[in-house]
């Protein structure tokens, strides 16, 4: 039976529970100010970028593209994210980056072109996997609920065209402690060739809770070939965010309104993984995310409404995928994870009782290598001296 490869998309719509219920269409953000390093409990989210690149040429092969930079922007956004439209958020189906007319679909391995789009469902319309790729070995990871979920693992929340979509992210460790690292596909829209819009993160998530805060994009950094060819090698990016907020009740006479209420920084709040690149393959890993979609048969083995984990030894060569332009991915086989897990973090080293470990990869693509019914492996791009160099630019941005 043919073996088939199957693109990881969004997810299924979110449950907003009670608890994230703290919003109006009265509800206002404050006025912009400079937020206190640390902020109590009551302090009302404030916050102005203290560096805002503009977008522009690549530089040292990253690209930067400004999400919700100034105060006003980030404002805006907080205010689209209704409780109603977290609910609505649907999966996001991305496709591979057109080439320009008359380019070919060769590949070195810096460059990328895809030739022509590939649409649909990645659960019901499937990839034929190139001969050789390998078969999983061993003893199958195990797929369950991560008994002790990572506080800063959680979901993105973005909007493309007309609708909402989501996927997976986590917080990593930098200077300024305002750092998520996601797929580069939940934070650039490859068919329009341009961003995302309306880009927040939610660490902590589960069934619609939000108490650890609403963390706005302020700006997007990636390989410039995943943005400028389409190649899933690079599918990855690095995203600074804005202080975050929950929203907090107060009386105003009779009358009942809601107020942004300060979440402090992001690593602050929630805790991050540590960045690690160049680390050998065939080791063993812990992947987290939020899979929702349904398998091949049609079968939904996963709601994504809580923090999920695989556990296991990712293959020892890399795998290619010539239709998303992959050459260099690492595939950890026996994960049962559906879509909705794109752009959650593979950890290494992860110490469940501390609450740490090194962020090595972010799940990209979902195979179905055996022909079955039933997903059973999942890819990452490779982090290498590329990813490093996107990744320490991204590092250098403040935010506050």
């Amino acid at each position: 039976m043919a073996r088939q490869l199957a693109l990881l998309l969004g997810g299924v719509a979110a449950v907003v529970s009670a608890a994230a219920m703290l919003w109006t269409q009265g509800a206002s953000l404050p006025a912009s100010a400079a937020a206190p390093r640390t902020a109590p409990a009551s302090a009302v989210y404030e916050a102005a970028s203290t560096a805002m690149p503009a977008a522009g040429p690549s530089k040292n092969g990253v690209s930067t593209f400004p999400l919700a930079p100034t105060d006003a922007d980030m404002q805006r956004v907080a205010a689209y994210w209704s409780p109603e439209r977290l609910k609505q958020a649907s999966s996001y189906e991305p496709s591979t980056k057109p080439s320009p007319p008359g380019k070919s679909a060769s590949k070195s391995p810096a460059k990328a072109e895809v030739k022509g789009p590939a649409r649909g469902s990645a659960t019901t319309s499937a990839f034929e996997v190139p001969k050789g790729t390998a078969t999983p070995s061993g003893r199958a990871p195990l797929s369950a609920p991560a008994p002790t979920a990572p506080p800063m693992v959680g979901k993105v929340f973005f909007k493309v065209g007309e609708k909402e979509y989501w996927c997976s992210a986590s917080a990593v460790h930098s200077r300024y402690h305002n750092l998520v690292a996601t797929a580069g596909h939940c934070a650039y829209a490859l068919g329009q060739d341009k961003p995302v819009e309306n880009w927040i993160f939610i660490p902590s998530y589960h069934d619609g809770v939000t108490n650890a805060g609403i963390f706005v994009g302020n700006t997007l950094y990636m390989q410039e070939d995943f943005a400028g060819q389409g190649d899933f090698d690079r599918d990855y990016a690095f995203v600074t965010v804005h202080r975050g907020f929950t929203w907090q009740a107060y009386k105003d006479g009779a009358q009942v309104k809601y107020r942004a209420v300060s979440a402090g920084r992001l690593e602050d709040k929630v805790g991050a993984f540590q960045f690690s690149s160049n680390k050998p393959i065939g080791r063993p890993v812990d992947a987290f995310g939020y899979p929702a979609g349904a398998n091949p048969d049609g079968s939904r083995p996963y709601d994504g409404q809580t923090v999920k984990s695989c556990t296991g030894t990712t293959e020892k060569k890399f795998v290619s995928a010539p239709t998303w332009q992959l050459e260099h991915g690492v595939r950890l086989p026996g994960c049962t994870f559906t879509s909705g897990a794109s752009g959650g973090p593979w950890v290494v080293g992860y110490n469940a009782a501390k609450r740490t470990g090194y962020l090595i990869g972010v799940t990209s693509l979902t195979w179905n290598l055996n022909g079955g019914g039933k997903l059973d492996a999942i890819s990452a791009p490779y982090f290498n001296t590329l990813t490093q160099r996107v990744y320490l630019q991204a590092a250098r941005q403040s935010t506050s």
